[in-house]
């Protein structure tokens, strides 16, 4: 290998329907501003059908599946091109949006200026035995508290494979006809264009919707199997470094309990 190799940057593919690098994401959030108006759920919501009278329009949307982090590196590309975009957060995923990295990685989100959706998985809600939609009701209750902020819309996980969704009063379905068929949709579902790259299809379509998933694009836009397998691996080390820390923790208590507990009775507020 010589010597400047890694000071390359990573090979891109040829074909701009596989290139899943972050450069190509910018170059792509570069072409729709360049052509079309962007608006996020938090914008749409309130226009109903009169979103349809906005000339050329991309509406913004990211379905968060995996990685907090990941999705606060797409807010920030968002939000150095002029993009504000709406985050559909889940709860129930493989990260945890009350936890302290997760809820910070959110507070950035959302000082980026872009807002929050909620992400379900129905059959979760199903499961529990409970209503779905007296479920989500609450579950968004619980995040517009904890963030404040006002949550318009919801998208469900996986909707193609079990072709059903949730009507939650108040919210807005990011798969209702409006917004699923009166303009057009276009996804990168498992980095995988169904028509092509968005880019290539700008100039057919006036006003689309675009879902964009967090975990599929990095630096080196790498494969979508590669790219799980290393967020499980960051999310080992990450809750290794916890318990290791929390074992020094408590170590240090045991060591100092009976002085800590003499401290704790002799401060006590007498009943």
């Amino acid at each position: 290998m010589r010597p400047d190799t890694k000071q390359r940057p990573p090979a891109r593919p040829a074909d701009p329907d596989r290139d899943f690098t972050l450069a190509h994401y910018r170059e792509i959030l570069a072409r729709i501003t360049a052509t079309h108006r962007t608006l996020s759920f938090a914008e749409a919501a309130p226009m109903g059908e009169a979103l349809l009278d906005v000339e050329r329009f991309v509406l913004m949307r990211h379905d968060v599946e995996f990685s907090l982090d990941a999705a606060l590196t797409l807010a920030r590309a968002d939000h150095d091109a002029g993009v504000r975009s709406t985050f559909f957060v889940q709860i129930g995923s493989d990260y945890n949006l009350f936890e302290a990295d997760g809820a910070a990685a959110v507070a950035q989100i959302l000082e980026l200026g872009h807002d929050l959706g909620f992400h379900y998985d129905l059959a979760l809600f199903e499961r529990s035995g409970g209503d779905p939609v007296e479920l989500a009701r609450r579950a968004i209750g619980l995040m517009e508290g904890f963030f404040r902020v006002e949550i318009r819309a919801a998208s469900p996980h996986m909707p193609m494979r079990s072709g059903r969704t949730l009507r939650i009063p108040g919210i807005v379905d990011a798969y209702d006809p409006l917004y699923f068929e009166r303009i057009k949709y276009l996804s990168d579902s498992t980095q995988v264009w169904r028509e092509g790259v968005v880019t290539s299809l700008l100039d057919r379509h006036d006003q689309i919707q675009l879902l964009t998933h967090e975990y599929h694009w990095t630096e080196d836009g790498l494969g979508w199997d590669e790219l799980l397998l290393l967020e499980a691996e960051s999310k080992y080390r990450r809750l290794k470094g916890r318990a290791e820390a929390n074992i020094e923790s408590f170590r240090e208590g045991l060591r100092l309990r009976a002085e800590r507990d003499a401290a704790f009775r002799a401060g006590r507020p007498r009943g």
